[in-house]
């Protein structure tokens, strides 16, 4: 039941500037949307065990305890200096830093 004293011409003000409609709005959203971040190339090759030290990835990459504390709140994991995360974290965390993993034998 539509209310009395709505007023319709007012319906698209909340849409952003030259879009007619939500599907309009919508291909602006994702039109606007920053470009995917580039990796660095791949300079060196490490081999990784299940679990990897946090203290590991820092001496590996070369980047402070901070930074690799930052990365792995990015990626959306709970970060403590004394941890060990697994192998995929540990993986992404140092292709973000030039450096492809695999798996130990």
């Amino acid at each position: 039941m539509p209310f009395p004293n709505q007023d319709y011409s007012k319906r698209d003000s909340l849409l952003p500037k030259g879009c007619k409609d939500l599907a309009d709005a919508i291909k602006h959203e994702q039109a606007s949307a920053p470009p995917p971040v580039q990796l660095p190339p791949i300079f060196k090759y490490v081999s990784l065990p299940d679990m990897v030290a946090v203290r590991y990835l820092v001496e590996v990459t070369g980047a402070s305890l901070y930074t690799i504390t930052l990365d792995m709140g990015e990626l959306g994991e709970g970060t403590s200096v004394d941890r060990s995360v697994d192998f995929e974290l540990a993986a992404k965390i140092l292709r973000k830093y030039g450096i492809a993993a695999k798996r130990a034998a």
